[in-house]
């Protein structure tokens, strides 16, 4: 009985610290995922002129996005369906940032910014990787994309119209890029601001859709992951509502924004002042 004793207290002590270790060795790999996210980006960005997309509508990119002379706007290279070696946009049922696929494809193909190079593990936090994302059967999921600013969601009521372009932020390292992704409904793959600037027309229901999950750690250290444009990942403890209050946007699921305002997810004065500060 007594050895039966010392052992169950060893158990009890080591498990804890077994745990923790855990934990921080999945908080390691998540960071190192969201780095090669964001320097990914960057350099399709370098290459390209543009961030990616972060979702094309197959069946109106064409009629939308290519009449340069009617939009009075260059034509981005990369964005031609020659380049990505397709006869058509119509072909697809999804084009997004992470994943796209054909119509009648059985599973999906690694994203625009990766060149189809099946880059799966990355593109997918170790705490759900293998969760769906309720779109079309991508599995491997976890981070959302920052489509407030930097990216585009073709189709949003917003006032952006393509994808921020190569140079366009001053201080990239204040720029969030990717994170944890998560709302009451599991994981959304788009990132959004928590207020609305001038000519945003967006639903409240998709910035609740764009929230950040907060499920690293836990009590106090709770915490979600988040990549900024110039590759430096960033822990985020602190969770904000819509209306730039303390606390959970759905308490259930610990989902949030990371900061007050807009301030973090694109470029000073787009959005309204928040806590976020270039010294903190």
């Amino acid at each position: 009985m007594i050895a039966l004793g010392i052992m169950c207290l060893l158990m009890a002590m080591v498990t804890p610290a077994v745990m923790n270790a855990r934990e921080s060795a999945t908080d390691t790999l998540c960071k190192t995922r969201l780095r090669e996210l964001a320097l990914t980006a960057t350099l399709y960005a370098m290459n390209s002129g543009h961030y990616p997309w972060g979702s094309v509508d197959p069946g109106a990119h064409d009629k939308n996005y290519f009449c340069a002379e009617e939009l009075g706007k260059t034509v981005y290279p990369s964005e031609q369906w020659e380049a990505n070696n397709i006869s058509t946009w119509e072909e697809y049922q999804s084009f997004c940032w992470d994943f796209r696929k054909k119509k009648g494809q059985v599973g999906w193909d690694a994203g625009v910014m990766f060149d189809n190079k099946g880059v799966d593990s990355v593109q997918g936090c170790p705490k759900c990787s293998r969760e769906s994302d309720n779109w079309n059967g991508a599995h491997v999921t976890g981070y959302n994309y920052n489509v407030a600013y930097v990216g585009y969601v073709e189709g949003d009521a917003g006032s952006r119209k393509y994808p921020a372009k190569y140079g366009e932020f001053e201080y990239p390292s204040r720029v969030v890029a990717f994170g944890d992704g998560g709302y009451a409904g599991g994981v959304n793959k788009f990132m959004r601001a928590p207020k609305q600037y001038e000519g945003d027309k967006s639903p409240a229901s998709l910035r609740k859709a764009g929230t950040q999950a907060f499920r690293h750690g836990s009590g106090r250290y709770r915490h979600c992951n988040m990549a900024f444009l110039d590759g430096h990942v960033e822990g985020f403890y602190t969770p904000y509502k819509t209306n730039g209050k303390e606390g959970w946007v759905d308490e259930q699921t610990r989902t949030a924004f990371i900061s007050s305002g807009n301030g973090i997810y694109g470029p000073r004065g787009w959005g309204e002042p928040d806590d976020f500060t270039e010294n903190k």
